[in-house]
């Protein structure tokens, strides 16, 4: 199509050399059949693989116009067919007139051949540029991406690895605290960066780096192929002639060898249906439960106390349901990954960070659970499905990623079973004897009883209700009064800061801990208490806005549970990290069980409160607690320089978990200057009638 802001050009002019002696040395030969062809056009979910692509570029509405694929002299006729058959026609694609991959161009030559060659198709649009072996996970939005691009910015997405040794197999990227790209490392050993932010052959090139590409090829042609082979090399020259955003994704299939197609051609077998879409619509369900993390009395959750939780917008697991023939849990491709390491090191790492099954043993363990309330309730289970997951929490720092897929599981197989023609997830919970307070202790079962990890109620239960809650754990409390609601908009900036790679249990931390504590022993008996008690002064200190206390508390939260379990158990990095975000004037504590802590910048001496401008109209000043762009910026350097990464934490500003303290919230949508002149407050009611506390929006700069 001639319309479209972007145009895209698909890279697809390697050899494909390793994939090709695997497949002849692979002793079943079932892939035999594929040997001559074109990874781009490799079977994925029954269709070649750049089909995906084209799907997601004509779901883009509109924003992706013309598509030009550079291939070499020996695949030329292969893509060409395809587009021909696809309704792109054959002169879209441009041949490199390579023969072998020792005669190759290189991806960076490549591009600026088909940006050239295709000036009339490409125009002065903006270029997407797509390695032609490369698909995302299934939770990627190619539109999404492309309208959260800042204007002027061209763009990158960026994954999480799992392991150091993958730094020297990835473009790793550095960006700043607005996403601004800083620096790429090419394959850099694990000591030259503490990021871990992959980045795949994926760019959004805005107009004028047309121009940027010849100077590159101008200056790096004459250094030979390998200068211009990699296409990261492109992107490492570019960032420092204009600004490029990084967008963060869950994940990618890389085919570079058979053992990456077959797990390619798992997922995607598991999760396309019969028309090869992707799986959506009647009878699927994605349910999603967000990280979490603590204010104040944790970890005394555990212990019969109270905590004061918010739910972490940031990141969340999310689960999807689907009716199957068969019951189906479909591994996922990163997490469940455990049959090829790069060598022992590797091993030990993803062995400790994801265990021995990954995440299918807790959807098994949630599913498990499930059907025996159903059988023990007489509520027959009839439909089969096939559950995939995918999550974004970071894991082993303490933010709940184990409890949030169980949750999610939960909520899915709520939904799925009960549709709302029977009354939905409500009356389901009815059926199985379930008040919406008893849910998070079926989480904790989940965990406790089928998996044997030791934990407290705190995780479920703000993940279940969403925003922020105040939880009362003592045995004298029923549960149907244990739960409060705090009010979102009392919540002062707070800020998150973990460490990826601390290994451990936290279970395991709490064991001994929890013996020590039925035993009667003084220290964890009063430290307990002391935590629950201060829970509730960090409540009153929110409602009053004090925050000065709040941030007394939060440090006192720390300093006892370092008393209780001392500091061979708390850890010398954990420790590190408190007294880093300290040494920068942040109050701070465990996020949950360690690996993470949450942040409370101090109050200085003064500032805050209201301002007259120049027309002496009143604005308000930013809060002190709230970092500007520079001051993040330079405090994110500061913990990066450690090993640490800083973020600032998202409210779950609309409560979008499934508890009853989830009030229904209501967006009044007007244009233009329709808000002048409204009202200063305005009521709004749920659907009980009561009052729905409302915060104050901004419009065009204006109080709204």
């Amino acid at each position: 199509e001639q319309k479209g802001r972007w145009a895209a050009v698909i890279l697809a002019a390697g050899y494909g050399s390793r994939l090709q002696k695997d497949i002849e040395a692979d002793a079943s030969k079932q892939f035999d059949h594929l040997l001559g062809q074109p990874k781009g056009l490799l079977p994925v979910g029954g269709v070649p693989l750049l089909d995906h692509w084209l799907r997601a570029f004509r779901e883009t509405d509109g924003e992706v116009g013309p598509v030009v694929i550079v291939t070499n002299e020996f695949f030329h006729r292969q893509f060409a067919e395809w587009a021909v058959s696809r309704g792109l026609g054959r002169n879209v694609v441009v041949n490199d007139g390579t023969t072998s991959n020792d005669t190759r161009l290189g991806a960076c030559r490549d591009l600026q051949l088909a940006i050239e060659q295709k000036g009339d198709l490409i125009g002065d649009r903006d270029v997407l540029v797509v390695a032609g072996d490369t698909l995302f996970f299934q939770d990627f939005s190619l539109r999404s991406f492309l309208r959260s691009l800042p204007p002027h910015r061209s763009g990158v997405v960026t994954y999480e690895i799992q392991s150091d040794a993958e730094t020297r197999k990835r473009g790793i990227v550095e960006s700043d605290a607005t996403g601004r790209v800083t620096r790429l490392l090419e394959k850099p050993e694990p000591t030259e960066t503490t990021s871990r932010s992959a980045c795949p052959a994926f760019y959004a090139y805005r107009h004028p780096c047309k121009k940027l590409i010849d100077r590159f090829m101008e200056e790096k042609a004459p250094e030979g192929l390998e200068a211009v082979d990699a296409p990261g090399r492109l992107l490492a020259w570019l960032i420092n002639e204009t600004e490029v955003h990084a967008v963060p994704v869950s994940g990618r299939f890389d085919i570079g060898n058979l053992t990456q197609y077959r797990d390619t051609l798992s997922f995607y077998a598991s999760t396309l249906d019969s028309d090869l879409n992707t799986i959506s619509g009647t009878g699927v369900f994605t349910a999603r439960a967000h990280a979490r993390a603590a204010i104040a009395g944790n970890p005394s959750d555990g212990f019969g106390g109270k905590t004061l939780s918010l739910l972490v917008r940031n990141f969340h697991a999310e689960v999807s349901m689907r009716p199957s023939e068969r019951l189906v849990f479909v591994p996922h491709p990163e997490y469940d990954r455990d049959t090829e390491f790069a060598n022992m090191g590797e091993v030990l790492l993803r062995t400790e960070l994801n265990g021995y099954y990954g995440g299918l043993r807790l959807l098994r363990a949630a599913t498990k659970a499930f059907a025996a309330l159903c059988e023990a309730a007489h509520v027959p289970l009839e439909r089969n499905f096939t559950m995939s997951y995918e999550t974004t929490i970071p894991r082993m720092v303490g933010l709940s990623g184990s409890s949030a897929i169980i949750t999610a599981a939960l909520r899915a197989l709520l939904h799925f079973y009960s549709p709302p023609s029977e009354g939905g997830p409500a009356a389901l919970l009815a059926k199985l004897g379930l008040r919406d307070c008893d849910v998070p202790q079926l989480v904790l079962d989940v965990e406790s009883r089928e998996l044997g990890i030791t934990a407290g109620l705190q995780d479920r239960v703000i993940q279940w209700y969403g925003g922020a809650v105040h939880m009362d754990f003592s045995p004298s409390t029923p549960r149907e009064n244990a739960y409060t609601a705090v009010p979102i908009e009392v919540l002062p900036p707070l800020y998150l800061a973990y460490n990826t790679r601390l290994l451990g249990d936290s279970g395991k931390v709490h064991s001994p801990v929890k013996a020590r504590f039925e035993a009667g022993e003084p220290i964890v008996v009063e430290g307990m208490r002391q935590l629950a008690a201060n829970t509730d002064k960090a409540l009153a200190a929110l409602l009053a806005r004090d925050y000065a206390a709040l941030a007394d508390l939060m440090d006192a939260n720390f300093a006892l549970r370092r008393s209780i379990y001392g500091d061979a158990v708390v850890g010398e990095r954990n420790i590190e990290l408190i007294e880093t975000a300290r040494a920068l004037g942040f109050a701070a504590k465990f996020s949950g069980s360690g690996g993470g802590v949450i942040c409370l910048k101090r109050m200085p001496a003064g500032g805050g409160g209201m301002a007259e401008d120049s027309t002496g109209r009143k604005i308000e000043v930013t809060s002190p607690l709230e970092l500007s762009e520079k001051e993040e910026e330079e405090t994110r350097k500061a913990f990066a320089e450690k090993g640490f990464t800083f973020v600032r934490i998202r409210f779950d500003e609309d409560h979008s978990g499934g508890g009853a303290i989830a009030a229904a919230r209501y967006a009044l949508v007007d244009g233009g200057n329709a808000w002048r002149g409204a009202p200063d407050r305005l009521a709004l009611l749920d659907d009980h009638g009561a009052p729905i506390a409302c915060r104050r929006r901004r419009w065009n700069g204006q109080p709204a």
